[in-house]
C-alpha cells in the first residue's frame, strides 16, 4: 500500500510539473496557477499531503513580499515609467546591433530591481512596434527581451518569485546574494548577444538607421 501512495505521488508531482515546464497540459484549459491548485488538491485528496503540511509549505514572507512587489510595479506601469525607461535607454544607440545591446542590457537591468514578469510584458509591444518602425525581423529582439528578463532577474532577491524564496529560507543578505549573481547573469547576457549575432546576420549591422531616428 504504502509503495502505491508513494507511486501515485510521484505520479502527481511529475505530471504537475511537466505541467508548470510546458506552461499548460494537453487538452485542458490550465495555466500554470490552475495546474499547481490542481496538483496540491490531488496529494490532499488522495492522503499523500495533510492540510496542515500543506498549509506549512506557504511562505508567508514570500507571498507578501511579492504581492508588494506587483503593487508596486503596476502604479509605475500605468503612470508610464517603463515605456519612458525603454525610449531613454534606446536613444543611447540608432544601428540595429546597437539597439539590440541596448535593449539586451536595459531589460536586463530593470529586471534585477523589478520582477521580470513585468518588463517583459510592458516591453513587448513596443519592441514590437520599434521593430516594425525599422522594418527589420522583429524574433531577434523580442528573443533578446525574454532571455534577458530571466537572465537578469537572477541578479538580486527581487529579480523573480524564485529569488525571493530563495532568499527568504536562506536569510542570505540582499548584498551577499547580488554579490554571488550579479556577474553569473553578466556573463548570461553576453552570452545570449554572441548567440544572437550568429543565429541573425541580419541585427550585425552598426549603421544608424533613420527610421530609429523618427522613431524616437
Amino acid at each position: 500500500m504504502s509503495s502505491l501512495l508513494s507511486l501515485l505521488q510521484y505520479l502527481v508531482l511529475t505530471v504537475s510539473y511537466l505541467g508548470l515546464a510546458l506552461g499548460y497540459l494537453p487538452r485542458l484549459r490550465m495555466n500554470r496557477a490552475t495546474i499547481a491548485l490542481v496538483g496540491l488538491a490531488l496529494l490532499v485528496g488522495l492522503g499523500l499531503l495533510t492540510l496542515e503540511e500543506a498549509w506549512q509549505a506557504i511562505d508567508a514572507t514570500t507571498i507578501v513580499f511579492l504581492l508588494s512587489m506587483m503593487v508596486v510595479n503596476a502604479n509605475l506601469a500605468y503612470s508610464g515609467f517603463f515605456e519612458l525607461a525603454l525610449v531613454l535607454l534606446l536613444r543611447l544607440s540608432r544601428s540595429s546591433f546597437g539597439i539590440l545591446v541596448v535593449l539586451t542590457f536595459g531589460s536586463g537591468l530593470l529586471s534585477t530591481f523589478f520582477l521580470n514578469d513585468i518588463i517583459a510584458i510592458v516591453f513587448t509591444p513596443l519592441t514590437l512596434t520599434l521593430a516594425q518602425t525599422l522594418g527589420v525581423n522583429p524574433i531577434p529582439y523580442l528573443l533578446a527581451l525574454a532571455a534577458a528578463t530571466n537572465i537578469g532577474s537572477t541578479a538580486t532577491v527581487n529579480g523573480n518569485p524564485q529569488n525571493i524564496l530563495i532568499g527568504s529560507f536562506s536569510n542570505i543578505s540582499y548584498l551577499s546574494f547580488t554579490q554571488a549573481l550579479a556577474p553569473v547573469a553578466l556573463i548570461g547576457l553576453a552570452v545570449q548577444l554572441v548567440l544572437l549575432w550568429l543565429l541573425y546576420p541580419e541585427i550585425r549591422s552598426l549603421k544608424p538607421s533613420n527610421s530609429a531616428i523618427h522613431w524616437f
